[in-house]
């Protein structure tokens, strides 16, 4: 008797590890699944928009930069999704596949996200572009009124942001080329031909190699 309790036991013990380690195993693979797919959504997002402004470019004879590298102090480099040089502005863009309702104030630290799992606060991806196109200016030299700068989210995004001003905007993907338009809209002077070329050299030299 003592033998088949044993035996029992040990059987019990041995089904307990095997579905322990079975659980792990799943819970490692669904957690591996989810980053990748996060990360595949990220980076298709992202090729997309840089599609979407490459064919735009070259459409209305812009310049483009993607994935632009700069320094952010003396340790840290930041990266500027798309840098694209109209006839009268130097746009900074980033991408953000945010989905969910996104509310709060444009200069807050957080804003809040609303999606059907729940409501988080997260950074304020304005603030990100804000300040990664201060570093651009202060690095290049460039006069703040060159600059405009678009935070693009989702197209299934709810966008409910205070006191958005004109220079730092934020769109749905759909919206991104009309936002650019709206920019070239307003009564300021073109740039020079040589001006463009003299941006694009700054840029080009004072970029961060990977």
């Amino acid at each position: 008797m003592i033998i088949i309790t044993m035996i029992l036991l040990n059987f019990s013990q041995r089904l307990y590890i095997s579905f322990a380690i079975v659980g792990a195993i799943v819970v490692l693979l669904l957690t591996t699944i989810l980053l990748y797919k996060n990360f595949y959504v990220k980076k298709r997002f992202k090729f997309i928009i840089g599609y979407i402004l490459y064919r735009y470019s070259n459409l209305n004879d812009y310049l483009l930069r993607n994935e632009y590298r700069l320094h952010i102090d003396e340790k840290h480099i930041g990266q500027i999704d798309h840098v694209l040089i109209t006839n009268k502005f130097i746009v900074t863009i980033n991408d953000f596949s945010i989905s969910g309702v996104i509310s709060g104030d444009a200069f807050a630290e957080q804003l809040k996200l609303t999606t059907k799992k729940g409501s988080k606060m997260i950074n304020n991806p304005l603030n990100y572009n804000r300040n990664l196109t201060k570093r651009l200016a202060i690095f290049n030299n460039l006069d703040n009124s060159y600059l405009k700068g678009i935070t693009v989210v989702s197209d299934d995004a709810i966008i409910n942001i205070d006191n958005l001003r004109s220079q730092f905007r934020v769109c749905r993907k759909r919206d991104l080329k009309k936002v650019i338009k709206e920019f070239e809209q307003e009564d300021v002077k073109p740039f020079k031909e040589d001006t463009v070329v003299q941006f694009i050299n700054l840029l080009d030299k004072n970029s961060v190699g990977e």
